[in-house]
């Protein structure tokens, strides 16, 4: 489902051109955002526009095709913008009955809420019902004015940005300080003042937190829930989510933070004594091993967050490797109706445009194995076989050139049957291409049994790297050849990786050969196998 996601992305963008009934080409809308409501929305100190909510829609441009132009301002400024017309949508703004009147939402990006956030050292102000009488920081035309206003006594002082409002409550200027729970946890974490601010009493104020259009736009309504959906469904919204919120915090109160102190030590007394009396009794061994899992699984979440890092620049990138085939594709088609007459322009263009097709399809069709990678099903394979069922597919490619196999038909590796079919075809494609020129072209593969590995090599005597590029050959995008996309090396250590193996790269230089290792784990000789092959 997810591969057809991505091919009915490509197509659509494919379809702008041949002006079918996409919008890439012939509509962009205005976007007016706030300008410092991280995370949200906001300009960093290298004045890139970021956020959530600009994350969200570049994901829908990719998953419909429409453009967008962000105009970040002050919130204020923004919400009569589109109130009066001069934008086309808000990319975020809480839903109340209020704004009902006035603009369309779509459906729910987030659901949101606000707390009430106070100095640690405050104790007198504990809930909501505790405002009255004290001074209350909020942003400006935030939805919960209305409510907070009805408190008896209560000053309320409005701010441009939430930025603003906390900063008044760290320089004591207001009690309390209400606004939007994620927004004000991430500003404490950014200026380290986690430790001097708490949460009291409950969430407030929780509702739908939307893109917002005009009460007349409900063809760009439909088309931004179209892509909300789109992104729900191919796993882009999880990820974006998690790169800006993570966990959400806690809420802690006073009266509960005591108590939690209280069960902290407590726990950290019976823990030491369970310690000496495990100890005693031999189990350490057993802690240990615990901790190590723990551990484990602590690296493993570190490094399921550094690939949804990379997805934003992964996602740029590939957008950026479309558009050049497109704009060839584009040069010709917007001449055929002028030139349907020119035999040689025809012939050009029917030559032309299926091989900057096909380079977008094997684009994608890589880009889908990091994107949405199938879970390897490792089972007991022989590595001779199926190496020598893999060079069978290359046969016509490789009739020029000299291939030695010498694999031992008694290894056998724990692996995935086609991720090991898609491994060592795109490292013979490579050594293919590095051979293509070479008096004697060679290529060897053979393998080494190591402990309870079998190391795979791949010899050939091409042209080799020099020591910069090797040091890059797994890197996303990176390339050498004149019409490579830079992707096959990098999904190739994926899979590898996930299969519980690992792979390098050495060369002696340029003109020196190249060389190309990949450790898999052992597997049992299987009879069934055996028979059934």
């Amino acid at each position: 489902m997810k591969r057809y996601l991505v091919y009915l992305i490509i197509l659509s963008i494919i379809s702008s051109v041949f002006c079918l009934n996409v919008y890439a080409l012939e509509e962009k809308f205005k976007v007016a955002g706030d300008n410092n409501f991280p995370p949200y929305e906001f300009i960093d100190a290298d004045g890139i526009y970021k956020g959530f909510n600009v994350d969200m829609l570049k994901a829908i441009s990719i998953a419909t095709g429409i453009d967008f132009e962000f105009i970040p301002m002050d919130w204020e400024d923004a919400y009569y913008a589109l109130a009066n017309g001069e934008v086309d949508l808000i990319q975020g703004m809480k839903e109340s009955e209020e704004r009902k009147d006035k603009f369309s939402f779509t459906n729910s990006l987030i659901m949101n809420s606000q707390s009430i956030f106070v100095l640690n050292n405050s104790w007198n102000i504990n809930g909501f019902v505790d405002l009255s009488g004290e001074t209350v920081a909020l942003h400006k035309e935030d939805s919960a004015y209305y409510e907070i206003s009805k408190i008896n006594g209560v000053k309320i002082i409005q701010y441009d940005s939430i930025k603003e409002a906390l900063e008044a409550l760290l320089n004591g200027e207001v009690s309390a300080l209400i606004g939007n729970t994620l927004t004000v946890n991430y500003l404490c974490n950014e200026n380290n003042s986690t430790d001097l601010i708490k949460i009291v009493g409950n969430s407030l104020n929780e509702k739908k937190y939307c893109m917002a259009v005009n009460k007349n736009n409900e063809e760009l309504l439909d088309k931004l829930n179209y892509g909300l959906k789109e992104i729900q469904n191919n796993g882009m919204y999880d990820l974006i989510y998690r790169k800006w919120f993570g966990t959400p915090i806690r809420n802690v109160s006073a009266q509960n933070q005591l108590l939690v102190k209280v069960i902290f030590f407590t726990l950290v007394i019976v823990f030491i004594i369970e310690v000496v009396i495990l100890y005693s009794n031999k189990k350490l061994d057993k802690i240990i091993k615990n901790r190590i899992e723990k551990e484990k699984a602590i690296i493993n979440e570190i490094y399921k967050h550094d690939k949804m890092q990379f997805m934003d620049k992964l996602i740029s990138s590939i957008a950026h490797e479309i558009r050049n085939p497109l704009t060839s594709i584009r040069i010709y088609t917007r001449q055929m109706k002028d030139k349907v007459e020119n035999r040689e322009f025809m012939i050009a263009a029917s030559e032309d445009i299926p091989v900057e097709i096909d380079r977008i399809d094997s684009l994608i069709k890589e880009f889908v194995e990091y994107t949405s990678p199938r879970k390897p099903i490792r089972e007991v394979i022989n590595l001779n076989e199926e190496i020598q069922n893999s060079i069978k597919l290359v046969k016509m490619q490789i009739k020029d050139i000299d291939v030695e196999v010498n694999i031992d038909s008694s290894y056998y590796a724990k692996f995935d049957v086609n991720h090991l079919k898609q491994i060592i075809l795109n490292i013979i494609l490579n050594s293919i291409d590095a051979v293509k020129n070479i008096e004697n072209p060679l290529i060897k593969i053979y393998a080494k049994s190591e402990g309870k590995n079998v190391i795979i090599y791949f010899e050939d005597n091409g042209y080799g790297m020099n020591e910069s590029n090797i040091e890059k050959i797994f890197d996303p995008f990176f390339t050498t050849k004149d019409n490579g996309n830079g992707i096959g090396m990098f999904v190739v250590r994926q899979m590898v990786e996930d299969n519980g193996g690992s792979i390098t790269a050495h060369s002696e230089g340029e003109l020196k050969g190249m060389c190309i290792t990949v450790t898999v784990e052992k597997g049992g000789k299987v009879e069934e196998q055996i028979v059934n092959s």
